[in-house]
């Protein structure tokens, strides 16, 4: 709902974390969390939805959320967001995260001057080959799309092994499927017992 949340892209990102762990360690994790798990969200948490509901459903499931922006694209107030806030995505990626979900630069909502030129934001904030090469090689990628390649994620990161975009999509069908049969069927089985 416009910059608010975006329930069922959270819950494919967790589920695609959630087999990408499972396929890392060999376990079956159906039914568990994310516990000890690192995922990092980068670009314009301003006007992002997934970002809102990601921090909550990620936090519920254990994980550790760590949000990184230029300051002009991290909202006001952030004080009983359950993630830490970074501004240096170096640093932050140095920490070696599990996961590094990229949002989408959202231009269309943007009025003002939130960074100086898209070359500046993508030196400090984008997904870059270097950047790439520090990631550990567990980390995966993720982005909920649509993708500005060049701007906040490159071409070879968009490409690369380790991005789960596609598993991201393929979820996305399953998920939003069953959100909308269990919706369906639980008010068309009130609806038979009235």
């Amino acid at each position: 709902d416009g910059t608010h949340e975006h329930p069922t892209q959270a819950l494919l990102d967790a589920f695609t974390l959630r087999r990408r762990l499972a396929a890392a360690t060999g376990e079956d994790l159906v039914g568990r969390d994310l516990a000890g798990m690192h995922v990092v969200i980068v670009g314009d948490v301003l006007h992002s939805r997934v970002v809102r509901s990601n921090v909550w459903l990620l936090t519920t499931l254990g994980a550790r959320v760590t949000l990184v922006a230029p300051p002009t694209l991290v909202p006001v107030a952030m004080d009983d967001w359950p993630c830490e806030v970074g501004y240096d995505l170096d640093a932050v990626l140095a920490e070696a995260p599990d996961a590094v979900m990229m949002l989408r630069v959202q231009k269309e909502r943007m009025s003002g001057g939130y960074f100086p030129t898209p070359r500046e934001y993508t030196v400090g904030y984008g997904l870059t080959r270097d950047r790439l090469a520090l990631l550990p090689q567990h980390a995966v990628i993720c982005h909920p799309g649509p993708m500005n390649r060049g701007l906040e994620i490159s071409p070879d990161a968009a490409d690369e092994a380790r991005s789960k975009v596609l598993d991201q999509v393929s979820a996305g069908v399953a998920v939003r499927m069953s959100v909308l049969y269990h919706l369906l069927a639980s008010n068309s089985t009130e609806g038979a017992q009235a």
